[in-house]
């Protein structure tokens, strides 16, 4: 009774496991290899059903073997057939799921161009715009300043004209975060010495060291590799607690290597890259690294410091 019961039991997951194979033949695009497969499982559990009914009907048995030999070399010739072609599958595959890679890496190109436009655009606006108008009044300002008035007059003009001078100040500032001019005229190397130099003097020492001198990379490498560092100084400086900042950046060949270390806090880094951790950005950091197909590593443990390793491609545009 027992070995009926199993042979029940196998017989019905076997059409399960069937029904189940045959079901995913739209998914593969009814691929003829998953097809042969398939049917061969479907067959198989049609032995197992030909081997359950002479337990029922007795006189089917002697009808068994010869029906038995059919299906045992029909289903060897379609698992045999299906493993052959199976290969084809697995190049489908493949092809489906870089398809899928290098369309999410052109759409995260398309956002860094868009959001480096528009970066740029409002850059412009300031410095084009606003900028000028700060300082006619600057200049308005000036002239009421050497005109003969009240102390309190004069109090006034001059710390109206102390407010336009920072207000200016800012703008140029915010205008070149925004879209240093730097990075775009001189390259990454300026461009990383000049955010570092804006930097309050006695906050925190970092030391850049690089081997590249005037050398040009592909526009949205530099962009990439520049807007990283910057996220990396800035979670460093809100958040790592840190007194010192290392930053390695060197080309080998054809690639470029950023090393970033701190001597902060440092974090738990699975946390931080589940984005559980509201404002490190470092999900934004791997997705900018992966979009010009670099290597992104982050070690960190807490009271030991950040290091953060990229390396990509110098030739990538």
């Amino acid at each position: 009774m027992k070995v009926l019961v199993l042979l029940v039991l196998a017989i019905l997951l076997q059409f399960v496991g069937a029904i189940v194979a045959l079901s995913l033949t739209k998914r593969t695009k009814y691929n003829l290899a998953w097809i042969f497969l398939s049917v061969g499982f479907l067959l198989i559990a049609f032995q197992r059903l030909l081997e359950f009914i002479p337990h029922v009907w007795k006189d089917f048995e002697r009808n068994v073997d010869t029906l038995n030999i059919i299906l045992d070399v029909t289903s060897a010739v379609l698992f045999t057939a299906g493993i052959i072609l199976i290969q084809q599958l697995f190049v489908y595959l493949r092809r489906v799921e870089k398809e899928r890679m290098e369309t999410e890496k052109k759409i995260l190109n398309a956002i860094i161009r868009t959001e480096e436009n528009e970066r740029r655009r409002f850059a412009k606006e300031l410095h084009d715009g606003l900028g000028p108008l700060l300082s006619t009044v600057k200049m308005s300002v000036s002239s009421l300043a050497q005109m003969e008035t009240s102390p309190p007059a004069s109090e006034i003009i001059k710390n109206a004209d102390a407010v336009i001078t920072e207000a200016i100040r800012n703008v140029k500032e915010i205008s070149n975060l925004l879209s240093p001019h730097i990075l775009e005229n001189f390259g990454l190397v300026s461009a990383i010495n000049s955010f570092i130099s804006r930097i309050t003097p006695g906050s925190i020492e970092i030391i850049f060291k690089t081997n590249l001198k005037n050398e040009r990379f592909g526009y949205n490498t530099e962009v990439v590799l520049y807007r990283v560092v910057c996220e990396l100084i800035n979670n460093t400086l809100k958040h790592a607690r840190a007194r010192k900042i290392e930053i390695h950046l060197t080309r080998d060949e054809s690639f470029l290597t950023l090393i970033y270390v701190d001597d902060g806090i440092g974090f738990d880094v699975r946390e931080v890259l589940s984005d559980n951790t509201p404002g490190m950005g470092y999900a934004n950091i791997i997705s900018r690294v992966k979009s010009i197909k670099g290597i992104i590593n982050v070690e960190s443990e807490p009271q030991q410091g950040t290091r953060v390793v990229i390396v990509v491609n110098a030739g990538n545009s």
